[in-house]
């Protein structure tokens, strides 16, 4: 989902107003951005070394410091905080006044088969709400506009898709993925006529292809908003001949400890209000100015549960600092190097992507993996928390169930580790139907 309407039924006039300030402070000096993240910067490390017990211990000993921290805007003094950490002292990390920020509990995706847990308060989601809206304005949505959400809903008695009234939205099942419904698909479109499709690139990729082999044609959208996954140019270029229409990108988490979009000349600008963002060497040998950077982010919101110099466990290249001729004054990225997934195929033919979902709810399975070498099984890897219970597996099985069908063997396999790839990531998925059938339709 876009938008979580509750955010704007809770704080209407907050998120009014930090839209306004975000149309504003888009074009401001540099300088002059960098006073307002100073000054939110520093209150996030002091609310945070007074309030939240794990911060008094590890950044209490960098308080002196504090001051001329934030003057420089450098904190590499200072611990990172990874997702193991936040997993193991999850109480700790919560402000002892987190009740006053009127915070909720959510989750991460689960990406590399480990969610972690975590408190977003009102701040955070008022900064969300109205950051996520400039995002999508950028690519010519206006808030009730109508959007098709090609992402992660997961159909209800084999459905294809489903209208949201309340969002002026079609949400079309990715998990239904084959190439007979994808007449469907674009009959709902042409029908519904959205203003813009929001997609993961592999899944849209994918539409489009389909789309070409089967000449299928009539609708054009304004935009293509991609997310959650790394957007290749072999798929922006798909999505651009097929559909006729610019495609935007952005990079964010659940967590919100970062927030990375494309403008209209397709450069990836840090959302410099959202959060401080730093990227770093990943290792000694990874110095040179090309190479990719590790994703570091400081939330400047979230006062029930701060994260500090968080790491994200992405990278991106950094490429020159030139200001976009756009207009924005913020800081450029070149590319995001984040989550490149397999899909998965199903002996019904279906293309299914983006199962981290499936493991969110499994607080027990501390890293999995889905290896799937032909159409009918897959192998779910689990390496065990000291929490594990065997009710963890079931619903892990169940909400694989929901996503792939019951014709599909699904055998778990307990293991002490799962190893990395070379780019140093656990990859969730490893299908080799998926890559043999994304190479027949490209």
């Amino acid at each position: 989902m876009i938008f979580r309407l509750r955010d704007f039924i809770f704080y209407p006039k907050a998120i009014y107003g930090f839209r306004r300030f975000l149309e504003e402070s888009q074009y401001w000096a540099p300088e002059m951005r960098r006073g307002w993240v100073q000054e939110r910067l520093e209150r996030v490390l002091w609310h945070a070394v007074k309030n939240v017990p794990y911060y008094r211990k590890t950044l209490g000993p960098y308080e002196s410091r504090f001051n001329a921290m934030v003057d420089n805007l450098d904190l590499r003094e200072l611990p990172i905080l990874t997702k193991e950490e936040i997993r193991q002292n999850y109480h700790l990390l919560q402000a002892e006044n987190a009740a006053q920020f009127r915070p909720s509990e959510t989750h991460t995706s689960g990406s590399t088969g480990t969610p972690t847990a975590f408190l977003l308060d009102g701040g955070s989601n008022v900064t969300h709400f109205a950051s996520i809206w400039r995002v999508l304005n950028w690519s010519g949505y206006r808030f009730g506009n109508k959007f098709a959400d090609l992402t992660g809903y997961v159909p209800r008695n084999g459905r294809l898709y489903q209208y949201d009234l309340r969002l002026n939205c079609i949400h079309l099942s990715s998990f239904n993925f084959k190439k007979e419904n994808i007449r469907t698909y674009v009959e709902k479109l042409k029908k519904f006529d959205p203003v813009l499709i929001k997609a993961y690139p592999s899944a849209i990729d994918l539409f489009c292809r389909w789309m070409k082999e089967l000449d299928l044609n009539g609708y054009r959208p304004k935009a293509v908003l991609t997310c959650a996954e790394t957007l290749l140019e072999h798929q922006r270029a798909a999505v651009q001949e097929v559909l006729q229409c610019p495609v935007f990108d952005f990079y964010n988490q659940n967590e919100r400890a970062a927030l990375i979009s494309t403008c209209e000349n397709a450069r990836y600008h840090v959302h410099e209000e959202y959060s401080y963002v730093e990227f770093l060497n990943p290792s000694e040998s990874a110095q040179t100015a090309d190479s990719p950077k590790a994703i570091v982010a400081t939330t400047l919101h979230n006062f029930a549960m701060p994260l500090i110099r968080y790491q994200t466990n992405d990278l991106a290249t950094l490429g020159d600092q030139e200001r976009c001729s756009c207009g924005r004054t913020y800081s450029t990225v070149e590319r995001i190097i984040g989550r490149v997934e397999d899909i998965v195929v199903t002996p019904d033919g279906r293309y299914v992507g983006r199962l981290d979902a499936a493991f969110k709810y499994s607080p027990g399975v501390r890293l999995s993996q889905v290896v799937q070498e032909t159409v009918d099984e897959i192998t779910v890897k689990v390496v065990k928390a000291a929490s594990f219970r065997q009710r963890d597996v079931e619903t892990i099985e169940r909400e694989l169930r929901t996503r792939l069908g019951d014709e599909i063997g699904i055998r778990f396999e307990y293991v002490d580790a799962i190893l990395p790839g070379r780019n140093g990531k656990v990859k969730f998925v490893i299908s080799k139907p998926g890559k043999e059938a994304l190479a027949t339709t490209s």
